[in-house]
């Protein structure tokens, strides 16, 4: 009697094995593609657990099933998210794009979707928004608290406008020189602020280039620790001067140091900004008020600045009246 009841119990372990096995020779007959079927196909795959190595099952060469990466991605999604947790007129994809996050950042992340129409790509571009803002205060935080070990302020953030020095290449170009409107200083001089600036191990680095003087910015870059990334351009509303063309435009050069969250998808800036030519060598508002914008947290140097700026502070011949550092 107990052999036989062993046998009726093999029998119909053996039965439900080859009917999930079945099941899913079905959906591979259907069209992959569908997102609809990864419901399906990761359900499937987490009800036959219980019938030790799947893997095996789906590696067969003579297997015309679902792949066993389609099954192990769609096996995760769903077991993140019940079938009673399941929004209907939302996409798998949309559940895919959250199963990672917690039930508190997901599901208003989901009804978000639900109730306005949003896409599964504009879903992944709020996922990266909201990741960047995280890691934007923690690198504000981590700024604060490596000043506070160290018992002065560090910045991570430094936005720098340095006096370069251009030689014309005539004395019929001196009018054109910057040493006639204010003063400037060698690359070899702004090279050696390297030792004097209060940069967080973490930090970005906003540099103003001429275009003639790129070469030398983008050694000064490098000389302050910081490396290359990008640049942004202010297109002026009128020509200034040169020798191979008439200028109408100045390089804000962008360096990293250690780990800085760049602008999410949806919140990065035109690399181009047009906007009026000020005073001589003057830089339009425009441009702080950006990087204020990427930042809003971290505590930002301005050097070699012109005058007091709001809310940062300010270190240069020119800055009076601000909150002054360096």
């Amino acid at each position: 009697m107990k052999r036989t009841s062993a046998v009726i119990a093999l029998r119909s372990a053996e039965q439900a094995r080859e009917q999930w096995e079945s099941e899913g020779l079905t959906l591979g007959e259907q069209e992959r593609s569908a997102r609809s079927l990864m419901w399906a196909v990761g359900d499937w795959w987490n009800r036959g657990e219980p019938f030790g190595d799947r893997a095996q099952v789906v590696t067969a060469a003579t297997w015309t099933g679902p792949t066993h990466g389609t099954c192990r991605e769609a096996a995760r999604v769903a077991a993140r998210w019940h079938v009673s947790m399941r929004i209907d007129t939302l996409t798998f994809e949309h559940h895919a794009i959250v199963a990672a996050l917690s039930d508190k950042i997901a599901i208003p992340l989901l009804q978000w979707c639900a109730q306005e129409g949003r896409s599964a790509s504009q879903l992944r571009t709020r996922v990266k928004q909201l990741s960047r803002a995280k890691r934007a205060a923690q690198f504000a935080a981590a700024t604060e608290e490596a000043s506070r070990q160290i018992g002065s302020q560090l910045y991570g953030v430094i936005y720098a406008d340095p006096p370069w020095r251009f030689a014309p290449y005539s004395d019929e170009g001196m009018d054109r020189a910057a040493d006639n409107h204010y003063g400037t200083m060698t690359t070899a001089d702004i090279r050696a602020y390297a030792d004097q600036i209060p940069a967080a191990d973490d930090c970005v680095l906003f540099l103003w280039a001429t275009v003639p003087m790129l070469p030398e910015a983008l050694a000064v870059m490098a000389a302050w620790g910081f490396t290359y990334k990008t640049n942004f351009a202010w297109v002026k509303d009128k020509a200034g001067t040169g020798y191979w063309n008439r200028n109408m435009h100045e390089l804000l050069l962008v360096g990293t140091r250690g780990s800085v969250p760049a602008p999410a998808p949806g919140e990065q800036f035109a690399s181009a900004i047009r906007a009026e030519v000020g005073e001589h060598s003057a830089k339009p508002a425009a441009f702080a008020e950006m990087i204020e914008e990427m930042f809003p947290a971290t505590k930002a140097l301005e050097m070699f600045a012109r005058g007091p700026r709001l809310g940062w502070d300010t270190w240069g011949n020119e800055a009076m009246g601000g909150n002054e550092t360096c």
